[in-house]
């Protein structure tokens, strides 16, 4: 930070300088920046034919019946406007994005968030009430009149009405979701774990946000106006304009804001953004399958079409921080809880944990948007991530994300229009052979290559990588092409416990005992116990790229004795 910095607000909002020079022009500046309150003409002066415009409900503030019903029509015209710029498909997509705001409008945004866990709290402990009088459960339409509405104006909470309208109802309906899921997760509805019964909001321990509907912000210049140096952030009841950084714009207009701070101190909003849907990109590389194998060795190792393979290196961003992390720990341990000290060293560690996220999710998402732009289809395995965090290998497990990482692959493949399959759970591919197809059953983690009774010496995680790309319907290495007609039998839900055995054509072989498939073309089967053989040459070639294959397996291809 530079000299000249100091005392000035670029060196409170910029350089984050918290000496006494720094916060005292900062706060100055920002009095002087402030809004002044618009004052709110007479009504008694209104002209009776202002009655029922839009000038009735803007400019003189009338809540009469036909005011209101004008400043709903103008609301409701100018959201039209804004959707009629985008006709046709689009996406609903998040956009996040850093916030600096002045010293009062933080103390502004904290207000904001007080109230709405305030609110929030309010309608669980309202639920509660009923449910324990057996009276019906509260509707977000009736605890909004009565908790947002209604305390506004009462005595005990009117400092309610310094914060938004807007935020606050969105906390109760947000209470009132949160229910919601809860009474279908009991009723069966939602499948998956069982959702608990909501809890309310700790101060020192929830997540500070609050969202602001359409019509309760603003950008400076419109939405158009959100490139680098782009308009400020004007939310409802906040005098001061936020800047934003603008680091890339938006595509489209938007239909909500949330604002939130972190442990660590920092700010961010987050648009809802309608974005038109544009046509599939087309993959930087010739048309090619990857089937990848996730682990913790590895991070990923993956087997394309083309015959090419590698591997990920496991960054283990938590491990290499290990030590940084245990230090501010110790240090947040040495201070008084609630001293000023002690919440300087509380955000120290979040930064510190705030990097390695961070880390972990750059990494992630540049491996899922390689992956997305290299290829037409992306075959993965299905893992109970959940299931294998509560082994002795937890640690590891959360710190390589293979669930982030999932998600984002699946939100960039349908993005650029790339297939992307998964494989069953019961899907053994590190058992089987991706030669013979020969199960050799489980083996330890420790051993990380064996030989098949083939003769050939495979690579534990190369080998399940395969069997995934060769798993992948639609695939023919010979010219490269692919066939999406073939992905839909594969992408059906697998809800037998035991594995089944699903052709190309969507057909289930009859359960038995062990059996020979023959594997017409270039058709691969998901198997899990099954003896898969090979009948003839030609899908020995087309299950596998002969460029990979061993010396002795190859020679057996040219010269065969007879069925394989």
């Amino acid at each position: 930070m530079p000299d000249e910095a100091h005392g000035s607000p670029s060196g409170y909002t910029f350089w984050g300088c918290r000496c006494k020079r720094c916060k005292s022009v900062a706060r100055t500046s920002s009095k002087l920046r402030a809004r002044k309150p618009r004052v709110k003409p007479d009504l008694a002066f209104m002209p009776d034919a202002d009655h029922g415009t839009r000038r009735g409900h803007n400019h003189w503030g009338c809540l009469c019946s036909p005011c209101r019903a004008a400043g709903a029509v103008m609301r409701a015209d100018a959201r039209a406007k804004k959707r009629a710029e985008h006709d046709g498909p689009v996406n609903v997509r998040r956009y996040s994005y850093r916030i600096y705001p002045e010293p009062e409008a933080a103390d502004d945004l904290r207000r904001v968030f007080g109230s709405c866990r305030f609110v929030y709290n309010s309608y669980i402990a309202l639920a509660r009430d009923r449910f324990a009088a057996g009276a019906k459960h509260p509707s977000a339409y009736d605890a909004a009149k009565t908790l947002v509405t209604e305390a506004r104006k009462d005595p005990g909470t009117e400092w309610l009405a310094e914060v938004s309208h807007a935020a606050l109802s969105a906390a109760v309906h947000d209470a009132a979701d949160a229910y919601q899921r809860f009474f279908d997760s009991a009723a069966g509805k939602i499948k998956g774990r069982r959702v608990g019964r909501p809890h309310f909001k700790s101060r020192r321990t929830a997540r500070k946000s609050a969202r602001f509907a359409e019509d309760s912000f603003t950008i400076r210049g419109g939405w158009k106006n959100t490139r680098r140096g782009g308009g400020g952030l004007h939310l409802a009841n906040i005098d001061q304009d936020i800047h934003v950084n603008w680091h890339r714009p938006l595509p489209g207009y938007q239909s909500a804001a949330t604002v939130r701070e972190d442990p660590d101190g920092k700010f961010w909003v987050s648009f809802i953004v309608r974005v038109p849907v544009e046509a599939p990109k087309q993959p930087t590389r010739g048309p090619r399958t990857a089937g990848i194998d996730v682990g913790l060795t590895d991070y990923a190792s993956i087997s394309y079409s083309d015959g090419t393979r590698e591997k990920i290196a496991n960054p283990r961003h938590y491990r290499q921080a290990e030590e940084r992390l245990g230090r501010a720990d110790k240090n947040l341990s040495r201070k008084t809880p609630g001293s000023n000290n002690y919440a300087k060293a509380k955000r120290a560690r979040a930064r510190a944990h705030r990097r390695v996220a961070n880390l972990r999710e750059n990494h992630a998402r540049q491996l899922a948007s390689k992956l997305s732009r290299e290829n037409q289809t992306v075959v993965v395995e299905t893992l109970n991530i959940a299931g294998m965090a509560h082994t002795n290998m937890a640690k590891s497990i959360n710190d390589a994300g293979w669930g982030q990482f999932l998600r984002f692959l699946e939100e960039a493949c349908t993005r650029k229009g790339v297939d992307l399959v998964k494989a069953p759970r019961f899907y053994a591919s590190t058992q089987v052979c991706s030669i013979c197809g020969e199960s050799g059953g489980k083996r330890p983690l420790n051993v990380r290559t064996w030989q098949c009774p083939c003769g050939v010496t495979l690579d534990r995680d190369y080998n399940a990588a395969t069997n995934l790309l060769a798993a992948g319907p639609g695939f023919t290495p010979v010219d490269g092409t692919l066939d999406s007609s073939l992905l839909e039998p594969f992408r059906m839900k697998q809800e037998a416990t035991d594995p089944r055995l699903f052709l190309a054509d969507g057909s289930v072989p009859l359960a038995g005992a062990r059996r020979q498939v023959q594997i017409p073309g270039n058709t691969r089967v998901f198997g899990g116990s099954w003896k898969i053989r090979v009948l003839s040459v030609e899908s020995a070639e087309n299950l596998f790229p002969r460029a990979l294959l061993p010396t002795g397996i190859r020679e057996k291809l040219n010269h065969p004795p007879g069925r394989h």
